[in-house]
This record gives structure tokens, sequence and C-alpha cells, in this order.
């Protein structure tokens, strides 16, 4: 299953929603794709050619994801570095279109994008946000925007508080072109867990 959903404050935080529901049938995974799942989310490393900033603010809303699960008795997300690299190229085809989308002209659907950084998934979700503060307060803004949602528009709380995922891969992409901050949260169920 994959779930996705979109915030877009500007200025004083305006939400603008989009919820999607696609059902995907996952197949299971042969032993080499386990092992290259597993091996795809160890460690810690930042997506591939982000910025130190960049790193230090997609690494400020993942300690802010597992904050809020603890505040709601949920067990930690583990860090995806290849998760992290699926939301790094989603940022730069946003960036490269100027425009919010989960699936730009030409780019693969999201389990795609995850699959193809060696993720083998049973459950894919992604919220994505743009903000025009690019700070690390502009991204942990758009946290709180997620965080402050309300039944029945508050898909982006929902899956940042999902018990059906365990890793996720953060990225920030300052965009000093369009004057904008990107965010893109890849979350994943491993089909090894």
């Amino acid at each position: 299953m994959i779930v996705m959903n979109v915030v877009k404050p500007l200025g004083m935080v305006t939400f603008c929603l989009a919820l999607l529901l696609l059902f995907l049938c996952a197949c299971s995974p042969t032993t080499s794709n386990q092992t290259t799942a597993t091996h795809a989310c160890t460690g810690s490393s930042s997506a591939t050619g982000a910025t130190a900033v960049e790193d230090h603010f997609a690494k400020a809303v993942f300690h802010a994801i597992n904050e809020a699960r603890a505040s709601h008795g949920l067990t930690p997300l583990s860090w995806c570095p290849a998760l992290a690299n699926s939301a790094r190229h989603h940022d730069l085809a946003m960036k490269q279109a100027g425009l919010l989308s989960h699936q730009l002209d030409g780019e693969a659907e999201l389990g795609d994008r995850e699959t193809q950084q060696g993720v083998s998934w049973t459950w894919a979700g992604e919220n994505i946000g743009e903000n025009s503060d690019l700070s690390v307060n502009g991204a942990l803004e758009l946290h709180q925007a997620m965080m402050s949602e309300q039944p029945p528009d508050d898909g982006h709380r929902q899956n940042i508080l999902s018990g059906d995922f365990k890793v996720v891969g953060v990225d920030v992409l300052l965009d000093q072109h369009h004057g904008l901050l990107w965010l893109t949260e890849d979350f994943a169920q491993l089909a090894s867990a």
C-alpha cells in the first residue's frame, strides 16, 4: 500500500492537502532482495548530494518525527539512507519542475522510486512540503504543520504516527533559484521486517 500527502505552508502556514491511496501488490522478496533491503536501510548517511546544512535540516526533521512518535507511545522509526536518496531524487525533480507534486511527468511512482534505491517494501508512504523559509525553522514548521492536522484531513500526521512504517528517509533541498525549501519524507515497512 502507498500513502502520499502534501503540505504547502506559505507565510502564516496555510494548508493545501492531497491524499492519494494506491494499492499495489507486493511480491515476496527473494533472499538477495531481503539482503539488499536490509543493507539499504542500515547506517546514518545523508542523502547523496545533500549539503551539510541540508543534512542537518533533514536530521532535525527526523528527530522531530521520532519525538512525535514517542509522545504518542510509538517506537521510533529507523533512518534509512536508501529512502533518504529516494527523497532526494524527488526533491530534485520538484525543484527542476518548480512544482510540489508526488509524481512529476516522466518520474516513477513512489513505490518504484523506493525499489530503485534498493528498498524491498510492503508498505510505502510519502509526505512532501515546501516553505519559503529556508532555515531549519522552515523545515520544522512543515513538520509542525503536519502534526497539527485534524481528522479527516490528517494524512501527513497519520503517516508520521503509523505503526505500519518502520523506516524513514528525510531530505531537505534548499532551492535558492525558487526561494523554496523542499521537504520529502519517504516511509516504508521493509518486506523482510
